[in-house]
This record gives C-alpha cells, structure tokens and sequence, in this order.
C-alpha cells in the first residue's frame, strides 16, 4: 500500500524508480528510492504528527552543519507525511559494537563525542524555538496510573538535582547514540531520527549516549562511554555531575513513559522496568575517573 501511494504522488517529480525498505537508524517506514539521481530516501509517517514537524524544522535548523541529510521535499497527502531527503552512506552503528568490532566502535565513541559537540550542542538556544520543541520540565505528569508509587516518589527526589536555566539550552537530538546514527570507513557521521529534538540542557544528550550504552551493553559501557565523555569535553569543556546526569535520565525515561501510556501492558512493564533500572544503577560511576 505504502509503496503504491508514494509512486502514485512522486512519480512524476521523479521518474521511474524502484523502492527498498530501510532498516537501522530509521523510525517510521523509511525506503530508498532506487534509479533516480541522486539517491534519495523517502521518509514515510502513517498519520500527520507534530514530532514529524519537528524534525523537518530541525534538519532545516541544522542543514549547514552537514551532520544530518538534508530535506528535498515534504508531501502530505492521503493521511501520510512523506518526507524526501537525501541519502547518506555508511552503516548503523549499533552493528558495529553488535558485531563485536570493538576497535572500530572506539573510534565511534569518540565520533559520536566529537560530533555532538561540535556540530549539534554548538548551536545555541536564543529563546526563539524556530518550531522545535522546548523543554518543560514541569510538563511532566509524574502521577500516570500505571507507575508505581515508590518509583514516581523516587523520580521525584532524583529530578531536583536538575537546576535548569534557558541560558545554558542548546539543540538537543533527543534519542542520541551509535542506534541512530550511520558510520563511514572515513569516520564520518550521519545522525538519524531527529523527532525527539529539542532546546534542553546539553546532559540530555550525554547522559542519554551514557545511559543506553550502560542498558544494552553493560560489559563494554565504562571504557566506551570514557571515549565518549573524553572526546566531547575537549571540543566542549562542561561540568559534569553523576547526580545531575541521571536526573536528566530519569527525566528522559518519563518522556517515554508519557508515549507508551497508551501502549500494549508489555510495552509499560519494559519502560518500568528501565526506570527502576535507572534509578538503581550506578551509570556513571566512570565520570570520577575525567
């Protein structure tokens, strides 16, 4: 069906061409468009939705500093968005450390550091939001019926260590890590799936690169996220806090939380789980060691 409806509406902007679905990096239903010049990806949403919106406010934000494709087009029509924009090699990062190239993955912290410093948390909040999202944390509803008392009291605790100000805001990816980004024999980084972006305190961004490495990849999680932390305070020296870095997780987890509400059982108990898990893990403790 999908196929159908995007050569029905680009067909004649851009000729014949053949579609392959993309996997790794991509939310929603990403293809390559194959036989045109240049290739290009179409990005395809099955409802109109603001997170959608956005990302194409950011990647536009964001154009010049070549970290993320650029955006050819936005066609809204028979209940979709579709985004077309250009197509970027490289492989998904998470095969890397997945496929046990710990070498290679090194060298991928310390992009995913270097990259985040200087191309993203460069860019600065001047209290004009350009259409993306800002941070609230006094948005966060910390009473949703299927947390646990003692876990919504205990986030409550950890989240005052956040002394959060606009003036220290910058664009934030939202979801950043070596699971969104695409890598190069070059060492060149593309970054994916910007529709959680928003102006917020750059510790979002790096206790989230911290935190998902910790999760998935607990035997490898303090050398790699050293890298990580390494390369990005010298491209951006920062403080650095652990209370304060897990606060911004546990504030990042209850994003989550606030999307799955309406989500399968399993779907919560999973996100519960990881937010007891954050609350109890010591994530950060390699932070002594900077």
């Amino acid at each position: 069906m999908t196929e159908k409806v995007l050569k029905k509406h680009l067909k004649e902007k851009y000729g014949d061409f053949s579609i392959v679905r993309l996997t790794g990096g991509y939310t929603n239903d990403t293809f390559l468009l194959n036989g045109i010049h240049p290739p290009t990806v179409v990005k395809v949403s099955k409802k109109i939705n603001v997170e959608i919106e956005n990302e194409i406010n950011c990647l536009n934000l964001i154009q010049e500093t070549e970290v993320a494709p650029k955006i050819y087009d936005l066609i809204e029509t028979d209940g979709l968005q579709i985004i077309v924009m250009e197509y970027r090699k490289g492989i998904n990062g998470q095969s890397i450390l997945d496929n046990n190239d710990l070498d290679r993955t090194k060298e991928l912290y310390k992009s995913l550091g270097a990259s985040l410093a200087k191309r993203i948390h460069s860019i600065k909040y001047n209290f004009t939001s350009s259409g993306i999202k800002e941070c609230n944390l006094n948005e966060l509803n910390l009473s949703l019926d299927f947390i646990p008392e003692f876990l919504i009291a205990n986030s409550i605790e950890i989240l005052k260590n956040i002394n959060d100000t606009k003036d220290e805001w910058v664009l934030t990816h939202g979801d950043y890590g070596i699971h969104n980004v695409l890598y190069t024999d070059t060492n060149t980084l593309t970054v994916l799936d910007w529709e959680w972006s928003e102006w917020a305190n750059p510790l979002t961004d790096i206790g989230w690169v911290c935190w998902f490495t910790k999760l998935h990849y607990p035997k490898y999680a303090d050398s790699l996220n050293l890298l990580f932390i390494k390369e990005y305070k010298i491209n951006n020296p920062i403080d650095l806090s652990p209370e304060v870095l897990r606060a911004f997780c546990v504030y990042r987890v209850w994003k989550v939380l606030h999307k799955v509400k309406k989500a399968p059982q399993e779907v919560q108990e999973e996100w519960i789980r990881r937010l007891k898990w954050t609350i109890e893990t010591d994530i950060f403790n390699f932070t002594l060691m900077i």
